[in-house]
């Protein structure tokens, strides 16, 4: 099964949701994505294991980095 991680990139923001590739992420930290607008920074607030991947539709964007909190 695919693993699928939530994104926010407000704090009060609505959640979307990620490829996370294979990229080991955990809640707290900062990613760059691949959106429909081009590369953002957000952060993950749902977990890959958090996910339940059937109820999400439609072709998924990806993680393309883990930020470097230094």
């Amino acid at each position: 099964m695919a693993q699928v991680v939530g994104i926010r990139f407000e704090s009060s923001g609505r959640v979307h949701y990620f490829d996370p590739c294979d990229f080991d992420l955990s809640v707290g930290d900062t990613v760059t994505v691949d959106t429909e607008d081009g590369l953002r920074d957000g952060r993950v607030v749902i977990a890959p294991n958090q996910v339940a991947h059937s109820d999400l539709r439609g072709p998924m964007e990806s993680v393309v980095a883990l930020v470097n909190p230094e």
